[in-house]
């Protein structure tokens, strides 16, 4: 479902989108968007594990020591951002009680903020483009229709200590992405943006389907099957965001796809036109029976 609609582009300041003591508590996280002014700074030392994605602007981050400490943070970083689509992400991952302070130090800046319970501590770690793993999805299969950028910037394989998982996604567009459908144990939040900003997509949750646009949050539950595709013209860039489970961390194996979609994966898959009908229910038949 649509947990937040945003006409608008946010206000200044932090503004909550899913909380776990408060609204939407069944996606398990915090979720919410950081918007500064130029030389506005905004502090948090929350007792949850947290990252910041840098979405647009340009920033300082200052992080280590601990609220209310005398001496200045051990760390610091200046990074900028312009274009969601073209440039890959910076993200600081810190674990509870960590200080961060973010300083917009060149005009307006946007920040994604993530943050779960989590007792572990580990090292703070600022994430850089060429440090995870962008993998170009779909790309050679399905006339390239679900052809898309999927950045995972932190999951159960490159991050154990952390309960969480943060990435990004660049719809191509007319095209699908989160395909073919699929579900996994763990409830996950997507967040919007287009280009050209009055674009809009398609979110499937099993026969659901909403119409999502800029600014929009997404909240999709445990074991509900979802995909989407973009409008054509228009390109479709999401945050995905999902929380680990006690008893099950979310990896790169943890996609369940809906079996009747599965015979789209294999590469030499004949699709109509390319092929004639008849073969392609032929390939169909003797997936179903492998």
């Amino acid at each position: 479902m649509i947990v937040q609609r945003n006409q608008e582009p946010f206000p200044r300041g932090y503004t909550a989108v899913t909380e776990i003591d408060g609204a939407h508590s069944d996606m398990l996280m915090d979720f919410g968007i950081l918007k500064l002014g130029e030389g506005e700074s905004w502090s948090s030392s929350d007792t949850k594990e947290r990252a910041f994605l840098l979405m647009t602007g340009s920033i300082r981050l200052e992080w280590g020591g601990a609220a209310g400490a005398e001496t200045a943070a051990a760390e610091s970083a200046e990074i900028s951002r312009r274009s969601l689509l073209d440039e890959e992400p910076t993200a600081l991952h810190v674990p509870s009680g960590v200080l961060v302070t973010v300083t917009s130090i060149a005009g307006e800046s946007e920040i994604a903020i993530q943050a779960v319970p989590n007792e572990k501590h580990f090292a703070p770690r600022l994430w850089k483009p060429g440090e995870y793993r962008s993998d170009r999805f779909g790309e050679g299969t399905l006339q390239d229709t679900s052809t898309r950028n999927v950045r995972t910037i932190f999951d159960a394989a490159t991050a154990p200590e952390s309960e969480m998982v943060l990435g990004e996604v660049i719809n191509f567009p007319g095209k699908w992405s989160s395909y073919p459908p699929h579900d996994h144990a763990m409830p996950e939040v997507y967040h919007y943006r287009f280009f050209p900003e009055q674009g809009f997509g398609h979110a499937e949750q099993e026969d659901q389907v909403f119409k999502v646009k800029n600014f929009d949050s997404y909240a999709i539950p445990p074991h509900v099957t979802h995909s989407q595709c973009a409008a054509p013209g228009y390109a479709m860039y999401y945050i995905w965001m999902i929380p680990h489970l006690p008893d099950d961390r979310f990896g790169p194996d943890s996609r369940i796809f809906r079996a009747d979609h599965t015979w789209v994966m294999d590469g030499d898959a004949p699709i109509w036109p390319d092929a004639d009908l008849d073969t392609v229910a032929q390939y169909q038949r003797k997936s179903r029976d492998t």
